[in-house]
């Protein structure tokens, strides 16, 4: 018995600094949480998520009309009016893969169409900073 546990721990003892290098590469490995665009069957981007991350900050969802879209930077900003409300929409550009930043001002963001927002209202200012952007194609109810 004593001598099958020394040669277990000889074991371990080997196999010890492999599992540690193997967990470090493993870690380092690991890619940057990307924004998701969803396509309609005709290839143009209709929904966009996991554009940030998570926060502490209350949530907010909004839908209305698209006006005054400006880009600054890797940050869009526009209005969002509604019969009920006018909010301001900050959109982080950082995780918009490059394929999808380039059609998202002609698929998704464009002045006149009607978005459904979700996000993160943090501060007093009514500015929304968009975790969730879907492109609405009716607001009828059927």
């Amino acid at each position: 018995m004593a001598g099958s546990a020394v040669i277990i721990w000889g074991i371990m003892k080997i196999l010890l600094p492999f599992i540690l290098i193997l967990s470090a590469i493993a870690a380092f490995g690991q890619s940057s949480e990307a924004a998701s665009a969803t396509r309609a069957s005709n290839g143009q981007v209709i929904s966009l998520t996991n554009i940030l991350g998570l926060s502490d900050c209350p949530t907010r969802s909004l839908v209305g009309k698209v006006n005054g879209v400006k880009v600054d930077g890797s940050v869009a900003r526009f209005g969002l009016r509604s019969n009920k409300e006018s909010r301001d929409v900050e959109v982080h550009l950082d995780r918009v893969g490059a394929e999808d930043r380039a059609v998202l001002f002609k698929d998704l963001i464009k002045k006149g169409y009607i978005l459904r927002v979700a996000g993160y209202a943090c501060g007093s200012n009514d500015r929304v900073s968009a975790f969730t952007i879907d492109r609405v194609y009716s607001t009828k109810s059927k």
